[in-house]
């Protein structure tokens, strides 16, 4: 994630799914994947807070990051 995992260390956990893995079928459902790359950021109840695709930029990322903790 470009670096954002050491940055938000402690206060956020990512987690990678390969939605062509049938082991994650369960998560590709609930977080209604349909393309990769796609982000989905959860707010801190575990609710869909973003998605992304493809095209996001390392400070809109960051921006949506900072948005969700801001949030808590």
């Amino acid at each position: 994630m470009n670096g954002l995992e050491q940055v938000y260390a402690g206060e956020i956990d990512f987690v990678q799914y390969d939605i062509d893995d049938p082991r994650n079928a369960a998560a590709k459902t609930l977080y209604q994947f349909t393309a990769q790359p796609q982000i989905v950021i959860l707010d801190a109840q575990g609710k869909v807070f973003a998605s992304r695709h493809s095209g996001l930029t390392y400070l809109a990322l960051r921006q949506s990051l900072e948005q969700v903790l801001a949030a808590r």
